[in-house]
């Protein structure tokens, strides 16, 4: 039980007046001798016990309608919880508000978003003076302070998102905003369904947020809106897989769709979907069977133009939540794999081509020179990987291969002859190495250091070891190591920096000689870059000569082709909140109805961005997705002061109610009580009879 107007509670002082009036009441009468009356007195003794206790309780019930009266002014609202019996009205109210795809579940026709709204105002309503009121979206990475419950009515209106909720890095924002802040006494709202998936995190992390609110100058406390009634019926359907076979009139689109249902009812049911292909303004109606809780189906449909690509969606009937009733894919040719290759030398530039595209009638596999002039207008997004040789990129160029890194790129660079301080994600190319014969002269080519070695020990550095478990450098599907410890070193530069080493190269095979990194790798959200400390020419090194490099290419080419942002591929469809806009895109949905607008970090749908068409879905754990118990979401707050608030059902108590009204009828019972206690009595028994020290019989009236 709280009180919005707690400080009518300072008069509970005032509950001691009944017992002053009744003291002085007592001092005003005298005592009287009166020896006609003592032994009648002495007669009533037994009457005049019961009178006593009938004036303590007239006393108790006075003093009891007295507190009642300020319990109902200070306004108490019941909520369940009796440690928060006294507690006062906030200084701030932080709202956290879940606008995750299961939100839109409905049970009962509303939507759990809107019924959260909904509840949420009622609730402001007693705190609408002199309470700060913040917001906390589920849709914004910060705190935004609210100047009125209108305004507040205003901003939490719309409806909800396609991308999880992550209530602990919620919370960690509103615990920085009062640390900074420092608003005084609050109270966090938290209006949720309680889904696994967007609470989930590790105990340290709870541990470390609850840690963090614990030692804030203020106290905070947590009101809980739990609203997870279960929903009648559910499904959801994803688009998992697909594939495109065949060319030209023969080519067919395979979609490997799953449908979910919440029940584990053993009861078949039949389940229509139908699969649109935008770009063909085509649709087939297809029948689920489902035995149990899903069902996976494989569905082939013929394509007109697959070099061109296109795009589409599956969906079901509306249910209690439509927002996981619809997946989006996106397809294309059997993939053009581009390369851009940029190089100081000629002859590496060359060979760098050949290597990344070793086939010339592969059509599907291309490789382009970069001239140093084009560098900076360069779409390197029209690439599924870049290889640099020389001096690392700078400036425009380096924030430009950057960001082409982070959206799923792959960057390989080689060094050059000439020194440079640049640094590339945070590598640079260091001393220049040479190898040298026992006369102490550089070899020219490592052809020279195989003449020189005849039938000898390899000569020269030497690769010691390398990553065999995954990437560019593991083992072929048949087992089989690929011959690193036979490449030849003329020269090659040190790499300075931190990165994942992949290979280790020793001036020789002796355990004193120190290893140091020949490749790194630099992971950068969905793409890497790889630094490789020697150059595929005679005057470096064989890889011009080793099958190690095409290799390396291919599979790095073939990795970037996954996410190739030029085509319309299986790898661009992706997660809502997987891959940010950033300020200056502008992301232009697809296929969508007339004059409809989406938000690309926030919205399913198709996008474009220049070349690039994605597919994005909500998160596969909102599909479904089970809720936690009350207790369980409690409990993760540790010795944080909760409330929990259930929605409404059968059995299970609401939003806090005003019970003011309560006290006062308890007060008028009280006072009915008393006036009753008060009511004139046949005998009187004010008179009692006292024996004073002397012996003799005398009589008091009181």
């Amino acid at each position: 039980m709280t009180f919005l107007n707690l400080s009518v509670l300072w008069g509970l002082p005032l509950i001691l007046l009944p017992v002053l009036i009744h003291l002085f009441n007592r001092l005003r009468h005298r005592k009287l001798p009166w020896a006609a009356m003592m032994f009648l007195r002495m007669a009533n003794r037994k009457s005049t016990r019961y009178a006593k206790v009938r004036q303590w309780l007239v006393l108790l019930f006075r003093v009891l309608a007295v507190l009642l009266l300020l319990f109902a002014l200070s306004q108490p609202r019941l909520d369940g919880l009796p440690g928060w019996m006294f507690s006062d009205k906030p200084d701030v109210v932080v709202i956290v508000l879940d606008r995750s795809p299961s939100m839109d579940g409905r049970a009962d026709g509303e939507s759990r978003l809107e019924k959260s709204r909904e509840l949420i105002l009622k609730g402001m309503e007693g705190f609408a003076e002199g309470t700060r009121i913040a917001l906390m979206d589920g849709s914004s990475t910060y705190v935004q302070e609210v100047g009125s419950v209108e305004a507040l009515k205003n901003m939490m209106s719309g409806g909800v998102n396609d991308a999880s909720s992550d209530l602990v890095a919620q919370l960690e924002t509103v615990q920085k905003w009062f640390k900074t802040e420092t608003p005084g006494n609050g109270e966090i709202w938290i209006a949720s369904d309680l889904q696994e998936s967007n609470w989930a995190a590790s105990g340290d992390d709870w541990r470390r947020l609850t840690e963090g609110f614990k030692i804030l100058p203020q106290k905070v406390r947590v009101r809980l809106l739990a609203m997870n009634e279960p929903l009648t019926s559910n499904h959801s359907v994803r688009v998992r897989e697909l594939q495109l076979h065949g060319d030209g009139e023969r080519a067919e689109l395979q979609l490997e769709v799953e449908v979910l249902r919440d029940k584990s009812e053993l009861t078949e049911i039949a389940v229509p979907v139908t699969i649109h292909l935008g770009t063909e303004s085509r649709k087939l109606d297809v029948d689920f069977k489902l035995e149990g809780t899903s069902h996976t189906q494989f569905v082939k449909l013929s394509i007109d133009d697959p070099d061109q690509g296109g795009w589409g969606w599956v969906e079901i009937p509306d249910d209690d939540n439509s927002r996981d009733n619809r997946s989006y894919f996106v397809y294309g040719s059997h993939g053009s794999s581009s390369t851009a290759v940029t190089a100081e030398d000629s002859y590496m530039s060359r060979f760098l081509q050949m290597a990344a595209a070793p086939n010339p009638a592969n059509t599907n596999q291309v490789s382009v020179a970069i001239p140093e002039a084009s560098r900076v207008e360069t779409e390197w997004s029209n690439h599924a990987m870049v290889l640099w040789q020389g001096a690392l990129p700078e400036g425009d160029t380096a924030k430009a291969l950057l960001a082409y890194a982070d959206t799923g790129g792959m960057v390989v660079c080689f060094p050059g002859q000439i020194d440079s301080e640049i640094r590339f994600a945070g590598i640079r190319w260091g001393a220049l190495k040479a190898t040298q014969n026992e006369q102490g002269r550089d070899y020219p080519s490592w052809r020279e250091m195989v003449a020189a070695q005849g039938e000898g020990e390899h000569l020269g550095p030497r690769v010691v070891s390398w990553e065999e478990g995954e990437g560019p450098l593991a083992r072929t599907e048949e087992g089989y190591s690929l011959p690193m410890d036979s490449l030849y070193f003329s020269q090659r530069r040190s790499i300075e920096g931190d990165g994942i080493i992949l290979a280790s190269i020793a001036r020789d095979s002796k355990p004193e000689r120190k290893a140091e990194p020949l490749i790194v790798r630099k992971v950068r959200s969905k793409g890497q870059i790889l630094f490789i400390g020697s150059a595929p020419s005679e005057q470096w090194s064989s890889l011009n000569f080793s099958i190690v490099l095409p290799i390396v290419l291919q599979r790095m080419v073939a990795a970037g082709a996954a996410t190739d942002s030029g085509r319309f591929s299986s790898g661009n469809m992706m997660p809502v909140g997987d891959e940010l806009s950033r300020p200056n895109e502008r992301w232009i949905s697809v296929g969508g109805e007339e004059g409809e607008s989406r938000d690309f970090n926030t919205e399913a749908g198709i996008y474009r961005l220049g070349k690039r068409v994605v597919a994005v879905n909500r998160p596969e754990h909102e599909d479904l997705a089970s809720l936690m118990d009350g207790d369980e979401a409690v409990a993760l707050f540790g010795e944080m002061p909760v409330a929990f608030f259930q929605e409404k059902r059968e059995g299970t108590a609401g939003d806090p109610k005003e019970i003011w009204q309560w006290f006062l009828a308890l007060m008028a019972m009280a006072l009915l009580v008393e006036g009753f206690l008060i009511l004139p009595k046949s005998t009187d028994e004010r008179v009692v009879v006292s024996r004073p020290t002397t012996g003799k019989v005398a009589a008091e009236v009181n």
